[in-house]
């Protein structure tokens, strides 16, 4: 009997975590949806960025490219903020945080989601989606908030970090969507598994909320490279027109998937999307947007719930 050769780590014991933006957050099959808003307007995105990772049977990341050279890390932006006081809910659906909101103008961190703690009623802590903010304001949805003035912190769960070095094929964003293993800084903060959000020929964003400023030699290496790459597929879902028990009709897109897994709501309902990446150096499938694209034969593979809500 002939048995393909493996991949590295990845033979024949593998999985796929993921994670959704249900707090908290989980990589268990059923606990790791993600819930989209067409609007944008209910404290959700309308997008969503998949961060898969390949990992071994201990949940250690797998990485499988080659190792690039980095200089020096910035610190995570937004980071973590500090707040010194919150407003009771006056609408029954949103509170207000004050604070020194660094980066907040024009509702630029809106449909971000923050991790608030340090306030002396716990119902005031918490994971909470952010709806507006300004240079000395959060506005969350929340209901159950109390009025307390107090020190506290927020930190964004999409927060970012720029690593400098020789990005090799790193230009025009085209690591974006990948993960990276990051080892070598000693800050312990710099190092781990993120995912990169753009990138040049010199740096790598990576989502690291924790990062410090840091000039270190370091390697990023990424998790996926060259023909093992992750593969995204999202299922249509089907309109019910006179059928009790099977739906019929035309497919409705209910959201679709980039090459690099962001995923983007297109209509009210619900659907699936699948991570997929091929074992035993078994490269067949292309990265989809539709279930209408291939994906790899002998693949391990993750599933994760899409909510739409409008």
């Amino acid at each position: 009997m002939s048995i393909p050769n493996p991949t590295t780590g990845l033979g024949v014991a593998a999985q796929i975590l993921s994670t959704g933006n249900v707090q908290p957050a989980s990589t268990i099959p059923g606990k790791n949806g993600i819930i989209l808003s067409l609007s944008g307007a209910n404290g959700y995105s309308s997008t969503f960025q998949l961060d898969p990772i390949v990992a071994d049977v201990s949940g250690a990341p797998v990485p499988t490219g080659t190792a690039l050279v980095l200089t020096s890390v910035a610190a995570s932006s937004p980071g973590v903020l500090v707040l010194s006081a919150v407003a009771a809910s006056t609408d029954g659906v949103h509170s207000v945080y004050t604070g020194t909101i660094t980066g907040g103008g024009s509702n630029a961190f809106a449909g971000q989601q923050f991790i608030i703690a340090g306030f002396a009623n716990a119902v005031n802590n918490g994971t909470f989606a952010v709806t507006a903010s300004t240079t000395t304001t959060l506005t969350v949805v929340g209901v159950n908030q109390v009025a307390e003035t107090h020190a506290g912190t927020a930190t964004g769960v999409e927060g970012t970090a720029v690593y400098t070095g020789t990005i090799t094929g790193g230009g025009s964003n085209a690591l974006a969507g990948q993960d990276f293993t990051i080892a070598g800084f000693t800050t312990a903060a710099n190092n781990g598994t993120f995912l990169c959000t753009a990138s040049s020929t010199t740096t790598l964003t990576l989502r690291n909320i924790a990062a410090a400023a840091e000039t270190h030699a370091a390697t990023a290496t990424s998790e996926e490279s060259g023909t093992n790459q992750l593969t995204y597929i999202v299922y249509p879902s089907k309109t019910l027109s006179g059928n009790t028990y099977q739906p019929s009709g035309s497919s409705t897109a209910v959201a679709s998937v980039s090459s690099t897994g962001l995923v983007t709501a297109l209509a009210v309902g619900h659907t699936e999307v699948e991570t997929s990446f091929p074992t035993f150096n078994n490269t067949v499938g292309t990265a989809g947007t539709s279930f209408g694209g291939s994906l790899p034969k002998n693949k391990i593979y993750a599933s994760q719930n899409v909510k739409v809500i409008a």
